[in-house]
């Protein structure tokens, strides 16, 4: 049976440009980061703090598992601009691909990089906190969370490398933002009564935020209306970043940049 084009764009974006060194170390850096700050922090986080219970490593992993989202996006625009630095966009649109077909290979590569990077991140933290006890409703959430997260930042690189023409900006770019919307989020720490209040506003304005306060909901089983708030922020960021991505490739050059 042959695939249909996006499907076989998929299959060609993780054969030749995915390479099991750089999976490693994609997946294997983030699952350092659960093990080492899991089993550093957890003996200097009291009870009192504003993590699960004191548990840190139970606060952390849901954390990671939608950091993944952010690191599937990184893959999405890094496949594209390869793609654009090596003429290979300018062959796929002269072959029996569309514009379109070619995007939603790379928002599906996304997506499944993304849930793959979770289930890892699940494994990783099993020894320490457990299987997490997600009933049928947090598991729809955490999917619907991934799956929104992974359009949005997959959409934004798409975007921004759809108007550049220069590798050092673009990854120059992409650097920085990976940096701030990890570190100016609650994937690694809360908000509390004692963070500045300039931070608590550039931490509520982070995208990732909403994602990572909904599957952390999730996993603690306090799902509630602030839930569907967050994930209606993130459809509607999605559709947004997704419409503009689509619309930098009606208007993209093919041909190589530097």
């Amino acid at each position: 049976m042959r695939l249909p084009p996006f499907a076989r764009l998929v299959l060609r974006n993780f054969v030749s440009n995915l390479d099991p060194v750089s999976i490693a170390v994609r997946f294997g850096q983030p699952a350092f980061v659960v093990v080492v700050l899991g089993i550093m922090f957890t003996p200097l986080i009291s009870s009192s703090d504003a993590t699960t219970g004191g548990n840190y490593m139970a606060f952390l992993v849901p954390g990671m598992v939608a950091f993944q989202m952010v690191l599937g996006g990184v893959v999405a625009g890094n496949l594209f601009w390869l793609d654009r630095r090596w003429a290979m966009v300018e062959q796929i649109f002269s072959g029996p691909f569309l514009r379109s077909e070619y995007l939603a290979g790379l928002v599906v590569t996304t997506l499944i990089f993304s849930l793959a990077g979770a289930g890892i991140m699940l494994l990783v933290a099993l020894p320490f906190v457990g299987l997490p006890a997600l009933s049928l409703e947090g598991t729809l959430v955490v999917l619907a969370t991934i799956a929104l997260g992974s359009v949005f930042f997959s959409g934004l690189l798409i975007a921004v490398g759809s108007r550049l023409r220069s590798a050092n900006l673009y990854f120059t770019i992409q650097a920085v933002l990976q940096y701030f919307v990890v570190f100016l989020s609650t994937v690694y720490y809360p908000v509390t009564s004692k963070t500045p209040r300039i931070l608590a506003v550039l931490v509520y304005g982070n995208p990732l935020t909403y994602a990572v306060n909904a599957v952390r909901d999730a996993f603690a089983g306090n799902l509630g209306p602030q839930d569907l708030i967050s994930l209606g922020v993130l459809g509607v960021l999605a559709m947004a970043i997704f419409g503009l991505a689509a619309l930098g490739f009606r208007h993209l050059d093919p041909g190589p940049v530097q």
